[in-house]
């Protein structure tokens, strides 16, 4: 590895920190958090499509876990923001919608995004941005591969092994399964770990 690799890696390296420790994103209206405006920005654009509004499918599109997402909600309802809905053919099912002052807050979360956006693509420059989004594109596919291949049951060396591990099911298709939160990582381990492999 050369002297330049080295340089840049430490340079992305201080970057990425920076900007998590200065917390750098756009601006968010006065009285919630970058977190809560997001959600709310969320179960906006979900309200428009026409949808039902579930938690799991909030949390998807403000890429959050179902648990932040729960502490989130219980906030902004709590602030009068939104409201949480109980179905009336399944008691456990849940539904979100935000209230007239969630909704202005979402619009002006949105407002000050598009915003800062426009604000940093005229700084940055058109040419540039296209560069960096191919390039964060690249970045998130390598963590995708790699999250894949971290969950993907290794294969057995000794033949007996993988019969054995074959008729454990162990190698079934993880795909058929469905996992999330603590569940996946439970799963992941187990197929890992139980791999005859060393």
């Amino acid at each position: 590895m050369d002297d330049s690799f080295a340089d840049m890696k430490r340079e992305l390296y201080e970057l990425t920190q920076r900007m998590r420790h200065d917390r750098i994103m756009p601006p968010t209206p006065q009285g919630v958090t970058p977190t809560e405006a997001r959600t709310m920005m969320a179960v906006d654009k979900l309200e428009a499509s026409g949808e039902p509004i579930r938690p799991g499918r909030v949390a998807e599109i403000s890429h959050t876990t179902p648990s932040a997402l729960s502490q989130t909600l219980k906030a902004l309802e709590e602030k009068g923001l939104i409201e949480r809905h109980r179905t009336s053919d399944d008691y456990r099912a849940v539904t979100v919608s935000l209230t007239d002052e969630g909704r202005q807050f979402a619009s002006e979360g949105r407002r000050l995004h598009n915003e800062h956006m426009e604000q940093v693509m005229a700084y940055v420059g058109e040419e540039d941005m296209a560069h960096l989004v191919r390039i964060l594109k690249r970045v998130v596919e390598f963590h995708d591969r790699a999250d894949a291949s971290a969950a993907a049951p290794s294969c057995p060396c000794n033949p007996e092994d993988a019969a054995a591990y074959e008729l454990s099911g162990v190698g079934e298709d993880s795909a058929a399964r469905e996992h999330t939160g603590a569940d996946a990582s439970a799963s992941r381990a187990i197929e890992g770990e139980d791999a005859p492999c060393a």
